[in-house]
């Protein structure tokens, strides 16, 4: 029988037009054909296998890259012993306050020792352990302080015992990154941070075992890019099924219940991402998946966190594993961000009337008395060009901060911060500007809670005529 139409004028919508719709939805629904159900099933899979899987995915794609370009050791750290400038392009928004060096480790076979030691003099240092989800797993130094010792980063399937006086670290994925930064006052000071640097180290147990912390690192081969064979509107699910065969163990690394559902589309830590076994209907959906995929992780990056007077906060960095596509959005555009509590890095592109910041126009980013960034340790403002890399000036400075030599608060306790292009009177305060379009992030190292629960926040950059 076909339903009565009334207007519902009270409620603003008519009846009959809602009966209309909910009877044409189940009418599509239920023509939906074979082929039909399962491309739509596929979808939904291939939607949630893109997001998940995003960060095995972003890591096996730049691991060839970042060890053959000497950016990253792996089963070894990378050091760096000078200060980043200008003219490091392999990092983009570096930061000229920490020297720090990085090791992909692989612990499938056997476990890796992270070597923290004990400085000759008190230093600022963070050792980072984290996963190919890009989470988190162990932090050494930072807000805890000084920790001296041998720790041992173990794989999902490790049985084996820990030596003595060793911290077992365990990765629910087979390989990792170590991250070591540490504190540097200014150019004066690099060579007594490098000579820190030079006692953190990372080697296999085995070595460690039979040679000590005199083990010299062996040059090892970067992997060579992978070279898949699927269609081109799906070889983002070939890449994942690769870095899904590296990185997981058999069992899944804790995800089990979303795997077996993944198989469904071709997808496992056994066989990569078996495309050749789908029919079309499933490559179909998988094809809309991909780029289903990229818009919500672009609508995820877009609206993360809060903005307050122009400057951008996001407090999820390296704990974001049970939102897949935060968790995507922060692999993919600040890989190995850091947990809130150790470092909180906010950043704005607009003056306090949210036009964007040029270096036409002079600035000056002003603290009243008492409210400079609250941390337990430091914090430090750089300036970065469009391209998120330092601004290279002649006078020599990326970034400035309660660290920075010679640093003038004013007779009332105010301090005021000049960002303009032209060398003023007076350098104490300035950050040079370049002539073009701009970016500014500001670091609080050990963030106060005042700024992890938003009662403290920055003032907005004023456009000074």
């Amino acid at each position: 029988m076909k339903a009565r139409c009334l207007p519902a004028i009270a409620l603003g919508f008519s009846l009959c037009a809602a009966l209309a719709q909910a009877q044409t939805t189940a009418q599509s629904a239920q023509a939906l054909s074979a082929d039909q159900a399962r491309e739509e099933n596929a979808y939904t899979l291939g939607v949630q296998a893109f997001l998940w899987g995003y960060p095995l995915y972003h890591y096996a794609m730049s691991a060839p890259k970042s060890v053959k370009a000497g950016a990253v050791g792996l089963n070894t750290l990378r050091k760096y012993d000078a200060l980043k400038t200008a003219k490091d392009r392999t990092v983009v928004t570096p930061n000229n306050v920490t020297i720090d060096a990085y090791a992909r480790i692989e612990v499938a076979q056997e476990p890796v020792v992270v070597h923290v030691p004990a400085l000759a003099e008190p230093r600022w240092y963070l050792t980072q352990i984290g996963n190919m989800f890009d989470e988190i797993t162990y932090n050494v130094g930072g807000i805890k302080g000084p920790a001296p010792g041998d720790y041992l980063v173990t794989g999902p399937d490790y049985r084996g015992s820990v030596p003595n006086e060793m911290t077992q670290v365990p990765l629910r994925t087979t390989a990792g990154v170590v991250a070591v930064r540490i504190f540097v006052n200014d150019e004066q000071d690099v060579a007594a941070a490098v000579q820190a640097q030079k006692g953190f180290q990372v080697m296999p147990l085995s070595a460690y075992q039979k040679d000590g912390l005199r083990y010299q690192p062996v040059k090892q081969q970067a992997p060579e890019p992978f070279a898949g064979s699927a269609p081109e509107s799906v070889q983002f699910f070939e890449q994942l099924g690769h870095a899904m065969q590296q990185y997981l163990p058999a069992s899944g690394g804790g995800d089990d219940a979303l795997l077996t559902q993944l198989r469904l589309i071709g997808l496992s830590p056994q066989n990569g991402f078996d495309w050749r076994a789908l029919d079309e209907s499933t490559l179909r959906g998988l094809t809309r998946a991909v780029a289903a995929g990229e818009q919500i992780v672009a609508q995820r990056w877009r609206n993360l966190g809060e903005t307050t007077n122009g400057w951008r906060y996001f407090l999820e960095g390296g704990r974001a594993g049970h939102d897949f596509a935060l968790r995507a959005a922060l692999a993919k555009h600040v890989v190995g961000a850091q947990l809130a509590d150790q470092v909180v890095y906010p950043n704005t592109q607009v003056d306090e009337g949210g036009a964007a910041l040029e270096g036409r126009y002079k600035y000056v980013l002003h603290f009243a008395k008492d409210q400079q960034p609250p941390t337990s340790l430091f914090w430090n403002l750089s300036m970065y060009g469009s391209d998120m890399l330092f601004v290279e000036n002649s006078f020599g400075r990326y970034s400035i901060g309660n660290q920075t030599a010679g640093l003038k608060p004013a007779a009332d306790g105010s301090l005021t911060v000049l960002i303009q292009k032209d060398k003023p009177q007076d350098t104490a305060n300035w950050l040079p500007a370049p002539p073009g379009p701009f970016n500014l992030t500001l670091r609080f190292y050990g963030p106060a809670s005042s700024v992890l629960d938003g009662t403290y926040r920055l003032p907005a950059v004023k456009r000074v005529d």
